[in-house]
């Protein structure tokens, strides 16, 4: 049977290789096992998928490489696995000293950190010793780029699995030959690719596996019962999920705006108490305190406890900043409508790539509203198309 290692670090990245994996098991199409970095090592364990680790991959001659693990570690935060997190720190440093020299690699470190990193010679190691068929990554970058770089050097065949648009990771997944597949959310993406000098036959629409989960058939049923349950029946039900905006840009600096949420719910409310048959849906971050909403039915706090899908099914229309809510909510069936002005807007083109309706500046957003919520729900997407599309994008290499 072939074999398929896929890589991946934690949060989304993880989340879209769990049912492709799962997949490809389940059916016998391949042997797979998984290098879950960082915080996805639990997650891959607790699916019950074959982990690996950076740790499993150590050799005799790796000292040095693990004292200067321990010593970056320890500079860190408290970590799940501290052996683990000592020989990824380590060997990458180590990777980047031979590469660019101590004073260098210094430099680089201390200017980027983990972001330095690019360690092509510790994933040539694991791939040497797993010795795949198939190499499956996600986008991010740093080890999981690697990875595809050390597969195109041994001739190992790879398929990067992109989570949202690329925007940043299109001046690598972008290039002519960085894998031999790339599976992307929607066609808006694939042109970007395309533009950016890929070929047509290298990007295929597969969507994001780590979504599928919203679009069981169940979540619908389920919302047609809360709309039922709150007397919410005929009227236009509109999500808020709420979203802090930082002083300044946590990666270039830029500055910018904390009060912008809190003004784009000021006037979410005030709309919704000028619309008889509206009602708002605010939900808080996880440990979130809310600031005090109007005093008024049809102004709802719908915290974590409310499941995410069943109420993504529910709404007519999801505003947003640059919340993943937004895009969740269309893939759903709910309309979107972006409010401009966030630091992060240039990592989330919602409108540019087909996802909103509406991407408006907060002096336009009672317009908008008028519109789009004037409209009805879309059809949701296909329940589990993306696992499925990806799995049949990976077996033309098995």
């Amino acid at each position: 049977m072939k074999k398929v290692l896929f890589v991946c670090y934690g949060s989304g990245h993880v989340r879209m290789v769990v049912p492709v994996a799962r997949a490809l098991q389940a059916a016998g199409l391949a042997q797979v096992q998984v290098v879950g970095l960082t915080t996805a090592a639990r997650v891959v364990r607790d699916a019950g998928l074959p982990l690996l680790q950076v740790k499993d991959f150590l050799r005799r001659g790796d000292e040095a490489a693990l004292a200067m693990g321990r010593k970056l570690l320890a500079s860190m935060g408290d970590v799940d696995d501290a052996a683990e997190s000592e020989a990824y720190l380590g060997l990458s440093y180590a990777e980047l000293e031979a590469q660019a020299g101590p004073q260098e690699a210094q430099r680089r470190y201390g200017a980027l950190g983990r972001q330095a990193f690019l360690p092509v010679q510790m994933m040539s190691r694991v791939l040497e010793q797993v010795r795949p068929d198939l190499l499956v990554v996600t986008n991010s970058p740093r080890a999981e780029r690697a990875a595809v770089e050390a597969a195109a050097q041994l001739g190992v065949p790879s398929v990067c699995m992109v989570d949202l648009f690329a925007v940043d990771e299109v001046r690598w997944i972008g290039l002519p030959g960085y894998a031999q597949r790339v599976c992307v959310l929607n066609a808006g993406v694939r042109q970007f690719l395309l533009a950016a000098g890929r070929g047509p036959g290298e990007v295929v629409v597969t969507g994001n596996p780590a979504f599928d989960a919203l679009l069981d058939p169940g979540n619908t049923r389920r919302a047609r019962e809360l709309r039922r349950r709150h007397g919410w029946e005929g009227r236009r039900l509109l999500l808020w999920p709420n979203q802090a905006e930082p002083v300044v840009h946590p990666f270039d600096g830029r500055p910018g705006d904390p009060g912008l949420p809190g003004r784009v719910l000021a006037r979410l409310a005030q709309w919704v108490m000028r619309q008889p048959d509206a009602v708002l849906c605010v939900r808080p971050r996880a440990g979130e305190t809310m600031p005090a909403l109007p005093a008024d039915p049809r102004i709802v706090l719908t915290g974590q406890d409310w499941a995410l899908p069943d109420l993504l099914h529910a709404v007519d229309t999801v505003v947003t900043l640059t919340s993943t809510v937004g895009l969740e909510g269309h893939l759903c069936g709910a309309r979107l409508v972006q409010v401009r002005g966030s630091v992060f807007d240039d990592a989330m083109p919602l409108a540019r790539f087909g996802i909103a309706d509406a991407a408006v500046p907060l002096n336009g957003l009672d317009q908008a509203l008028d519109r789009w919520t004037a409209l009805p729900r879309r059809d949701p997407v296909s329940s589990g198309a993306a696992t499925r599309r990806v799995v049949e994008v990976l077996a033309e290499f098995l």
